[in-house]
């Protein structure tokens, strides 16, 4: 299994969500708005660390007077009893730039910033690399599925995706295609995400049903190890019913989340028959 996975499909996952908390922030013309930043950091071994703050919208009647700039800030994370300053990138968006901070797994990390005058803190620990991963194929061969000329091929068994969870931790995949020309599975569609996630378990197994499969060619599985407060994404976005003006986050005097995750890659060749 190789260690390499992408950043980017962790905050694809996550942003709309954090966006719709950032939005969703009150029930009533009559609350005033409480300015917090939403935090937004996946601490991953063997990626530098990034760190993304934004601001909630506020509604036009209680626009505060004065919202601090998400580019002056002053961004530190504490590993090891040393604090290491982060560099703004772009906007809103601050990185180890030299790379200074080893992520380490089973290790604490602490973020500490000032926002509005108030400090804002929160932190976490990175948990273990999925261990004794396997999966049941390689490769999977299948027709291509036409909504209009049903009942549709025979599909072929799901794909097992197997690890060693002796602590009931919870664990999800992805899967993306790789190619740079899209097959989709099901003919003519445009899925409106690419990148397929599945629901967080605490088993020992994750299976990839075909159809949940976007396009033919070669695909990516990462297996995620999270930890809980990650998991709130998931509730939240399976829980309608929630009370958006008191958000699920780990982040003290702010909102979002700042969490340590780590992760292993297979690949599976999807076949057009």
């Amino acid at each position: 299994m190789t260690q390499h996975h992408k950043l980017s499909d962790i905050f694809i996952l996550a942003t709309f969500l954090l966006l719709f908390w950032a939005t969703s922030c009150q029930k009533s013309e009559f609350v005033s708005f409480d300015d917090l930043p939403v935090v937004e950091a996946y601490l991953i071994p063997g990626e530098k660390i990034l760190v993304k703050i934004s601001q909630k919208m506020p509604y036009e009647d209680n626009t505060p007077d004065y919202m601090p700039d998400v580019n002056t800030l002053d961004i530190f994370v504490i590993y090891a009893t040393r604090a290491y300053q982060l560099t703004l990138r772009r906007d809103g968006v601050y990185v180890d730039s030299s790379g200074a901070i080893p992520v380490m797994t089973d290790s604490t990390y602490l973020l500490h910033l000032v926002y509005n005058g108030n400090p804002v803190t929160s932190s976490t620990i990175i948990p273990s690399k999925p261990q004794s991963v396997t999966q049941s194929a390689t490769s999977i061969t299948m027709e291509q599925f036409d909504p209009d000329d049903p009942p549709g091929p025979s599909m072929p068994d799901p794909v097992e995706i197997m690890f060693s969870n002796a602590d009931d931790s919870y664990y999800f995949v992805t899967v993306e295609c790789m190619d740079s020309v899209l097959v989709p599975v099901i003919k003519d569609s445009i899925p409106s995400n690419d990148i397929f996630s599945s629901q967080p378990v605490t088993g020992t197994e994750i299976d990839i049903q075909p159809m949940m499969i976007r396009y033919f060619g070669k695909n990516r599985i990462i297996l995620y190890h999270i930890n809980p407060e990650y998991l709130v994404f998931f509730q939240q976005q399976a829980n309608t019913s929630q009370n958006y003006q008191e958000p699920p986050t780990n982040v003290v005097n702010g909102l979002g989340v700042f969490t340590g995750i780590n992760a292993d890659t297979l690949y599976l060749e999807v076949i057009q028959q």
